[in-house]
């Protein structure tokens, strides 16, 4: 299973408010996680150092990462292996910027962004392969070739 390191802030001890009432650490873990649901779903994940919606499938050939990276090209993105991390990471440039162009309405996302994923141990990293179309990224993570015992067998000498 491909998974994405999660970080998820608990609180130590109730805090309390002017009037001395505690708050409820249950509710703060509450709007805690609903931000960072919220943060996860926002469309503009691009500002936010994020990659755009990401899939994650496997077949009999191993595992299969689809994300989109809208107005992306390959050579704006950049992919790494490191002790079993996958890492994504690169740059959605604005076309207007550094432009004498007088922008009125900002609607789209622009800006840097990595994603870190944790392989599983079944995955050649040495095969690994992507590809870009119509602005969603596809990386193949083959599985890799099972080892097949081997028998040997081993003369014993007389004395």
């Amino acid at each position: 299973m491909i998974t994405r390191p999660t970080i998820i802030a608990v609180p130590q001890r109730p805090s309390s408010s002017r009037d001395g009432r505690v708050a409820d650490p249950f509710a703060v873990l509450q709007r805690q996680v609903g931000r960072l649901i919220e943060d996860y779903r926002a469309p503009d994940t691009f500002g936010s150092g994020r990659l755009g919606a990401t899939d994650i499938t496997e077949d009999t050939s191993g595992y299969h990462i689809y994300i989109e990276v809208p107005g992306c090209s390959e050579k704006d993105i950049g992919l790494s292996t490191t002790n079993g991390v996958l890492t994504i990471s690169g740059e959605k440039k604005s076309p207007v910027a550094g432009t004498e162009q007088k922008q009125h309405v900002a609607g789209r996302s622009f800006g840097a962004f990595e994603e870190h994923f944790n392989l599983p141990e079944d995955v050649n990293p040495d095969a690994i392969v992507a590809s870009i179309k119509n602005g969603v990224l596809q990386i193949s993570l083959p599985r890799r070739e099972p080892v097949k015992p081997s028998e040997r067998r081993i003369e014993i000498k007389a004395g």
